[in-house]
């Protein structure tokens, strides 16, 4: 696998969306490219970040309960 392959499959690594097959082959190209390795590094840390800060920002229950409310109140809304 080469480096243009093993950026392109990154993001699917790391969503653990690969085979097997592809997977190895991604984790053995990382292990031998100091850059690609780089590349995956900061999109696992960027992941770990944006996964921490949503559940830091989740909405308190009551603001949760009021939007229900008004979308189960739009006369407006499909069922």
């Amino acid at each position: 696998m080469n480096c243009p392959e093993a950026i392109d499959h990154l993001y699917s690594f790391l969503d653990e969306e690969l085979t097997v097959d592809v997977k190895t082959e991604v984790m053995v190209h990382l292990e031998g490219c100091e850059g690609c390795f780089g590349h995956y590094e900061f999109e696992r840390a960027f992941l770990v970040f944006l996964k921490a800060r949503c559940k830091a920002q989740a909405a308190p229950p009551d603001l949760r309960r009021r939007v229900f409310e008004q979308v189960m109140q739009d006369p407006d809304r499909r069922a």
